[in-house]
């Protein structure tokens, strides 16, 4: 017997559909028809912070229970900063306690994208 990757839920495909049709500036997205619920991402690193003129691979993981519950947010691109454990995990309040689910991927992205402007208290690493 073959195993199956679960069905996503109809949340998840209708929040892709719309993170597709509405391109964000600076972030190129892309999902894998047979698998919606991981989203791959080059983020390009925003102008006037020490990640300008970079590309980062990140991925969004959205569960069956998304919109209730956040995606994981993971830098695939090794990157030093307070909201990014070393593992690559992504540690922002839009993905822990902030977290809604009227926010949408597009938010998250934003969030993700604004890295200098990440120094909160749900950092990962204390600033040295």
């Amino acid at each position: 017997m073959e195993n199956f990757a679960p069905l996503p839920s109809s949340q998840v495909v209708k929040a892709v559909r719309l993170l597709m049709s509405e391109p964000i500036n600076g972030i190129r997205v892309d999902v894998e028809e047979n698998n919606v619920s991981e989203i791959q991402a080059e983020v390009e690193g925003p102008e006037e912070t020490p990640y300008y003129g970079g590309i980062f691979r990140m991925k969004l993981i959205l569960t069956s229970s998304f919109p209730s519950v956040p995606p994981k947010g993971f830098f695939l691109t090794k990157i030093f900063h307070p909201n990014v454990s070393p593992t690559g995990e992504i540690c922002v309040n839009a993905l822990k306690k902030d977290w809604s689910p009227t926010l949408g991927l597009r938010h998250v992205f934003l969030v993700i994208r604004c890295v200098d402007e990440l120094r909160s208290t749900s950092a990962s690493m204390e600033q040295v």
